[in-house]
């Protein structure tokens, strides 16, 4: 009997220990699950364009960027493109003092904007040999082979993050012809797709470095948008899909959510810099969301010493290079701000064409009938008082040079079709022109109206051309060849002006030359915001309207 009830006390002591151990497990297994659930943070930027340097309330600056970053310890700081190039500071050494402050605050991984081949591709070799993290690009080819890593895989925080890269293949037309010579731009979401795939078992969240843009000139199939769409419908990529975009200086508030995945970017100049979390919990994403850190959201921190002390450093260094009074006292404000070169005439576009105009009539072998520059190429505006080189540098950062062609009549009209082609929105009761880079600023010797109420390249309504003899404006003959002085960029067909190219006469750098204008030229006769060359065409009822206000 006492064994029958030693056996069964025994049993019972098993049993006891037994449950114990099986709640001990779940509650164990209760606790992994709670700690698998973390909460992750990607950091991002695009199209920096050289802003190295903090300036109070409207660049973050670099220092600050490492500040940020070493507080807010992300898994990635990653980088959309379009960073070496854009201030005269970060020009002046060719993007390297640019790779030096991106090295000091740690990216991850960044791709190629068109901008990145402004200084030459041997330069861009050289720029990413410099960088401790690699660039990356999935579309770009040269002779057949990739000159960069398509994608790279990288572990952080119990996340295999795959990292894959496309570039706008906008490219083409968006930077020098001789920088990318020999180089394809191919379908960025079938590339995209492509390396994704590859990606399959070896990362558990897709982030695509987009330089492509959401801007509605773009065509859809290069929009980074798009690119988000159509990979997060593939059924061939199971993952989750972050799309950190750039090229269009979009300021995406909260991104754009497409299925599983989402498109972020931050604008421009680093007045923002992008922060994307989600969850991560049993192979899965959820929460994913996208907001911006601006530059006022940033104001009380202290920028890194080191990265201080450097960018500060080439910034003293530059400023004093370029401190030379180009005009002591300038009483106009010459507006060259991007919504407005890029849409309507300025008077800063008058004064360089002017410029432009006038350096040809004296250097080159044929007087040039006018002159024209994109307003993408106009980057900054010139305020009342001192104007140093440096102003005039900051304006027109991309060493362009002046160039001459002889363009037909009939292309001239394209020409300006082109210019004028931008999709329309409707502001103050008033349609009016989307931003768009290519847009023509015209000198004092061309007179162009236009409706924008017609259909695209159906836009243009009269153009004139001041004939020299006689001083008086005729109507542009389609036969007759003009010579057209306007910036090498434009002239070797960049902005999509296919049009031009053909022989050439070269000159010297378009900044010396608008500085060599700006020294002795009469600017009251600039001090204007109404578009006199490049204007809308008025009907006789808004004629009659506007005699009518006159009076």
């Amino acid at each position: 009997m006492k064994k029958i009830i030693g056996v069964v006390l025994g049993l019972l002591l098993c049993c006891t220990v037994f449950t114990t151990g099986i709640y001990a497990t779940q509650k164990k297994q209760s606790n992994q699950d709670k700690k698998s659930t973390k909460k992750h943070t990607l950091l991002h930027t695009n199209d920096i364009h050289g802003r190295m340097v903090e300036e109070k309330g409207s660049v973050i600056g670099m220092a600050k960027l490492k500040t940020l970053k070493d507080q807010k310890r992300p898994d990635l700081m990653l980088d959309a493109g379009d960073a070496f190039q854009g201030l005269p500071v970060s020009n002046n050494s060719k993007g390297e003092e640019m790779a030096k402050a991106m090295n000091s605050v740690g990216y991850d991984a960044m791709t190629l904007g068109n901008h990145e081949f402004d200084f030459g591709f041997k330069q861009l070799l050289h720029l990413k040999k410099q960088l401790n993290f690699p660039i990356i690009s999935s579309n770009v080819y040269k002779n057949g082979k990739h000159p960069f890593k398509p994608s790279t895989v990288i572990k952080r925080n119990g996340i295999r993050y795959g990292i894959v890269a496309v570039t706008t293949p906008e490219t083409k037309v968006k930077t020098r012809p001789d920088s990318i010579k020999g180089l394809k731009f191919a379908d960025p979401v079938n590339s995209a797709e492509k390396e994704a795939k590859k990606l399959h078992n070896k990362a558990d969240v897709i982030v695509v470095l987009s330089h492509l843009g959401v801007d509605p000139v773009t065509k859809k199939s290069w929009r980074g948008d798009n690119l988000t769409q159509e990979l997060t419908s593939k059924k061939s990529i199971k993952q989750p899909v972050i799309v950190i975009d750039g090229h269009s200086h979009t300021e995406l508030d909260k991104g754009e959510q497409f299925g599983n995945g989402i498109v972020a970017q931050t604008g421009t100049a680093l007045a923002n810099v992008g922060d994307i979390t989600f969850d991560y919990s049993h192979d899965k994403v959820s929460h994913l969301a996208a907001t911006l850190i601006n530059v006022k959201d940033v104001s009380h921190l202290k920028g890194n010493k080191q990265i201080a002390q450097q960018v500060n450093g080439a910034n003293k260094k530059f400023l004093k290079e370029t401190s030379k009074v180009v005009r002591e006292h300038n009483n106009v404000k010459f507006e060259g701000d991007k919504n407005i070169a890029r849409t309507t005439e300025t008077n800063l576009g008058n004064l360089i064409t002017d410029a432009m105009e006038s350096y040809g009539n004296k250097e080159f072998k044929h007087k040039p009938d006018f002159a024209v520059t994109n307003g993408g190429g106009i980057r900054a505006s010139i305020d009342k008082g001192k104007v140093t080189q440096n102003n005039i540098i900051t304006v027109l950062p991309f060493g362009n040079t002046i160039t001459q062609i002889s363009v037909k009549g009939s292309d001239v009209k394209k020409a300006f079709e082109h210019s004028l082609s931008s999709p329309t929105k409707t502001e103050n009761h008033k349609k009016v022109l989307t931003p768009n880079g290519g847009f023509l600023q015209g000198s004092k010797s061309i007179r162009v109206t236009y409706n924008l109420n017609k259909a695209k390249q159906h836009r243009v309504t009269s153009i004139k051309v001041l004939d020299k003899k006689s001083g008086h404006f005729k109507k542009l003959d389609p036969d007759k060849k003009y010579h057209v002085a306007t910036n090498d960029f434009t002239a070797n067909k960049g902005d999509g002006y296919k049009m031009f190219g053909g022989k050439k006469e070269e000159g010297i750098s378009l900044d010396e030359v608008v500085a060599k204008y700006f020294k002795k030229a009469n600017l009251k006769k600039y001090n204007t915001n109404q578009p006199q060359r490049i204007k809308e065409h008025k009907t006789d009822k808004e004629k009659s309207k506007s005699k009518d206000k006159a009076a």
